[in-house]
């Protein structure tokens, strides 16, 4: 498991700190918004969090600004969209033994949709 820390002077690190409380940004586009609608209605807000999308999860971690991290799975893959769609597809190849059931079987669009909406930048 990797974790990787970031070191920013003190106005820096509050812009960052300030950035990181606001809620996740609206889709951008209609990629974007059918990932939002994908990200509902297969289920991921029974496990995580994305502020101004649910609130509710706490057994995943918070998605609100995912797109921010390094890395995704401990390290294991850098954090891009076609990681993103990749962890979300087949989360035991990357990471055997996480809490997190893979979403092979969901449409190569609605796998795309999801890993867009989640990659959108702050």
């Amino acid at each position: 498991m990797a974790l990787h820390v970031v070191v920013l002077p003190p106005d820096e690190f509050a812009r960052w700190l300030e950035r990181e409380a606001r809620p996740a940004p609206a889709p951008a586009g209609a990629l974007e918004a059918r990932g939002r609608t994908a990200f509902v209605e297969h289920g991921c807000t029974a496990c995580h969090a994305r502020r101004g999308v649910a609130d509710g999860g706490g057994r995943g971690p918070d998605l609100t600004h995912v797109a921010g991290r390094l890395h995704l799975a401990a390290g294991a893959l850098p954090n891009d969209a076609a990681s993103l769609a990749h962890w979300i597809a087949d989360v035991q190849a990357v990471k055997p033994g996480a809490r997190m059931p893979s979403y092979g079987h969901l449409d190569a669009a609605t796998l795309g949709a999801l890993a867009a909406f989640l990659a959108q930048p702050r």
